[in-house]
């Protein structure tokens, strides 16, 4: 296939895909390679009958996925429900959502050196994910990406820059706190868990335990 016959063939996919900074281009190609202008109107006729043709398949499925959908929706919204309730849990039915900064680990408590606020949320968490009722999910950057584009809020702090705002902390996909961790005794005030222990065992991590071997964190 010659170069000429690549640039009609991208004139008419141009117009099929409205993209008309593609067409302008491919245009001016086309004109510098020598292609005559009847060819080039032709390429540009044949674009918008695939066009066409594209539209009127469009509008059949469009108007049968509506149908098929709108059949399926009331299972699908009980389904949710359904969900949506076995995930609250019980008594008080609070879930905490932790999104952090990339870390060697999913706690961020490992390699040679710790930090102490981490270790201490640490702790904090494995209190607060045994009290009845609450539900907690913890996701870092670095090895669960996915997780931060699956939130819109998330994906769209983090378009806007927020990457230096983590962690990210949300109670009942309600966005909390942000841009640090949060002490035991926040915890335990925004989850409405009262307890009589004025301490909570924080695990002890050695400041000299790597986590990928001898070298230290990846």
């Amino acid at each position: 296939m010659n170069e000429s016959i690549k640039e009609l063939i991208a004139i008419g996919a141009s117009v099929g895909a409205h993209c008309q900074p593609c067409l302008e281009y491919h245009i001016q190609a086309a004109i510098e390679l020598g292609v005559r202008e009847e060819d080039i109107l032709q390429a540009v006729e044949v674009g918008h009958a695939v066009e066409k043709g594209a539209m009127a398949a469009m509008r059949d499925f469009s108007s049968a996925i509506v149908k098929e959908l709108t059949v399926a929706a009331p299972q699908a919204i009980l389904s949710s429900e359904q969900h949506e309730s076995s995930s609250k849990g019980t008594a008080g039915g609070k879930v905490l959502k932790i999104y952090d900064p990339a870390m060697c680990c999913s706690s961020g408590v490992c390699g040679p050196s710790v930090d102490p606020a981490l270790a201490q949320f640490a702790g904090a968490l494995k209190f607060v994910s045994s009290q009845p009722g609450i539900q907690v999910e913890r996701y870092n950057l670095g090895n669960q990406p996915q997780a931060f584009v699956e939130n819109e809020q998330v994906k769209t702090m983090l378009g806007n820059g927020g990457e230096k705002k983590l962690p990210f902390i949300f109670v009942n996909d309600q966005l909390w706190r942000q841009g640090r961790y949060p002490s035991k005794e926040e915890l335990l005030q925004v989850l409405g868990i009262e307890t009589d222990e004025t301490t909570v065992a924080i695990p002890i991590f050695s400041s000299v335990s790597p986590c990928c071997g001898e070298e230290g964190c990846c």
